[in-house]
């Protein structure tokens, strides 16, 4: 099925922009890459917004109406799309971004993020839920690790651990020692940075919630985590929101250096 067919502009407000948007372009004899430079923007985002896999932007909306004296029509469309909650448009999952990001900033509360996990630690974790296959979930996570970290040009990783996530056990201690000796190699990487929020920090806008945001097609966008299923944030003002705290933690957050320290002082509880 091709990404033109999957298209429901019927149950879609985001289908049914795509689709008319590329019967426009094409009843104008408008090449893609035309569109795109009108945009401002390279072809390869004027077919993703065409096939689905990414939302028209507000600004982009706007210039193709006084460009194509449309009367505000996609910019009407786009803000209609953004009000309807019951018809979000859908990245696919978050490994699906994460395995196309070009940029990946992290920070977590309580646990060792999904992507840095060790196999044993992450079984720990998931034993402790509902899961009820275990190595498919194990599986999973290091399959969702392996298209960031494997890739022939992976993206630039930078990491904030809150210093519950080196003092909270998780399974018995050689677990723990493994998980942190991992974290250790893995900020050795020249395009991984790790560094850790030490405890005499208090009380920050970090303890709103741990929060990741990837650079995906050079546009940033956001996920939230939440108690049924966290959600990825497309709106640039959300993301822009997103952006600011996680500077703020950044911010207090130990430089790459001393947090090693940190880690390999954490690792001796371990024994």
């Amino acid at each position: 099925m091709t990404s033109e067919e999957s298209l429901d502009p019927d149950r879609s407000m985001w289908d049914y922009i795509a689709v008319e948007l590329r019967k426009e372009r094409r009843a104008r004899g408008v090449s893609g890459a035309a569109l795109a430079r009108l945009i401002g923007r390279d072809r390869s985002i004027v077919s993703r917004i065409e096939s689905g896999r990414i939302p028209m932007q507000l600004d982009h909306a706007e210039i193709i109406d006084r460009e194509w004296s449309l009367e505000r029509r996609f910019t009407r469309l786009v803000k209609f799309a953004k009000e309807r909650k019951d018809d979000e448009w859908r990245l696919g999952d978050l490994a699906e971004q994460e395995a196309r990001a070009t940029r990946v900033r992290l920070w977590e509360i309580g646990l060792v993020p999904g992507l840095l996990q060790t196999p044993d630690y992450a079984r720990a974790v998931f034993s402790v839920g509902l899961v009820r296959n275990l190595d498919e979930a194990v599986q999973t996570r290091l399959d969702r690790q392996a298209a960031v970290f494997n890739r022939e040009q992976p993206p630039e990783v930078s990491v904030i651990l809150n210093w519950v996530v080196l003092e909270q056990p998780v399974g018995p201690s050689a677990i723990m020692r493994e998980q942190l000796g991992h974290l250790l190699e893995l900020s050795n990487l020249p395009h991984v940075n790790v560094r850790v929020l030490e405890k005499s920090a208090g009380v920050h806008v970090g303890y709103d919630g741990m929060l990741e945001l990837l650079t995906v097609d050079a546009r940033d966008i956001a996920y939230a985590d939440a108690p049924h299923g966290g959600g990825l944030v497309t709106d640039p003002k959300d993301v822009q929101d997103f952006e600011v705290r996680y500077d703020r933690i950044g911010h207090i957050a130990a430089p790459i250096g001393p947090s090693r320290a940190v880690i390999q002082q954490a690792m001796e509880m371990y024994q």
